[in-house]
């Protein structure tokens, strides 16, 4: 078991189901009283152990005391003027700040409503396009905190998400065991109730990451931010390409990917420099399976001075990826208004450097 001590209390979402049957027998208590303790904290996303009604008042005295169910408090939420995403400003209980996106009805016809999660407090990949690489690394998120965005963005937004993707502040394959753990949580029939095949764990490409992933045969989708065909660019927006080049990941995923169940998106930020037909014959050169999906999104204006194509640029890329029979899913920036889009997370420049 490990809950993480903080002033004495511990983090009682860092528990996996069979972490908290364990516990409830150590404290010779019932074994079932786990799974109890799980449809309090996720189906019912309760925020005080005085509300767990069937627990003695001894227990729950005894829990409080102990444990702390939010290791996050809501320090601010912006709601976008133009398509109603929303972003919220999380403070650590260590006085570090993270954040994450809530995007509704990202297609209108398919209900679809999406958190986009934090896994660290910043992140070292130091990509060029990220405002989230001007904090560098400051720590991996615990379990409790990764579950706690989706619960306190659940309680206060009202709305009950299906959807989740690992694509906010750091690099999930960093954080490995603490993300798979919470994406394994997420699944759990008596909690968040998310299927796995609506779980996303986004990389820039850490190779030794993936490989586990498959080779554990994690069922959760992967996703692989490519964002440049040819290495020497790749290298000058993604430092990783240096330690992990794209090659290398292409040959890992083409040999294990056959035999994987997991969808395998890949990510490409379209710029003006990187969206020649050239790219989109390269593209399918590195992923010749038609397997993979292409996410292309725009490149959204910021402070790293690179400059977003236009829409005809957009549109002849989309032909040329479609003549090279890759299927391409074209996303819509969104939360851009209030700094909650792609590349835009920066724990608001970690609350004005606090």
């Amino acid at each position: 078991m490990n809950a993480k001590t903080i002033n004495d209390k511990c983090l009682i979402k860092n528990f996996s189901i069979k972490d908290a049957e364990e516990f409830f027998l150590s404290i010779n208590d019932k074994k079932y009283r786990a799974k109890q303790l799980f449809i309090w904290l996720y189906e019912m996303n309760i925020d005080s152990f005085s509300l767990m009604t069937n627990f003695s008042k001894p227990l729950r005295s005894f829990l409080n005391d102990k444990f702390y169910i939010s290791p996050l408090t809501l320090e601010q939420r912006l709601i976008s003027k133009i398509d109603g995403t929303e972003k919220y400003l999380f403070k650590t209980r260590d006085n570090l700040f993270i954040e994450s996106v809530l995007i509704k009805n990202e297609k209108k016809d398919d209900g679809r409503i999406t958190i986009c999660l934090s896994s660290q407090v910043g992140c070292a990949m130091g990509c060029r396009f990220c405002q989230t690489s001007l904090l560098g690394f400051k720590r991996n998120l615990e379990v409790a905190e990764i579950l706690d965005q989706i619960s306190q963005i659940r309680r206060i937004s009202g709305l009950r998400n299906n959807n989740i993707v690992f694509m906010g502040m750091g690099e999930p394959f960093m954080n490995y065991d603490n993300v798979l753990k919470a994406s394994e949580i997420m699944n759990y029939s008596f909690g968040l109730h998310i299927s796995v095949r609506k779980i996303t764990i986004s990389t820039c490409g850490i190779k030794h990451g993936i490989e586990k992933f498959m080779d554990e045969k994690r069922p959760f989708n992967l996703a692989i931010s490519l964002n440049d065909t040819l290495s020497e660019k790749r290298k000058k927006y993604m430092p990783v390409e240096k330690k992990y080049p794209i090659s290398e990941i292409s040959d890992l995923l083409n040999y294990k990917q056959p035999s994987s169940r997991n969808r395998l998106t890949v990510e490409y930020v379209m710029r003006k420099d990187n969206i020649s037909s050239d790219d989109a014959k390269r593209i399918k050169k590195i992923f010749p399976s038609n397997r993979i999906i292409l996410n292309l999104i725009a490149i959204n204006s910021g402070d790293h001075g690179i400059e977003p194509p236009t829409e005809e640029e957009i549109e002849a890329f989309i032909k040329e990826c479609n003549i090279m029979n890759l299927s391409t899913i074209f996303r819509k920036s969104m939360g851009a208004d209030i700094k909650g889009a792609c590349g835009q997370l920066s724990g608001s420049i970690e609350k004005g450097k606090k």
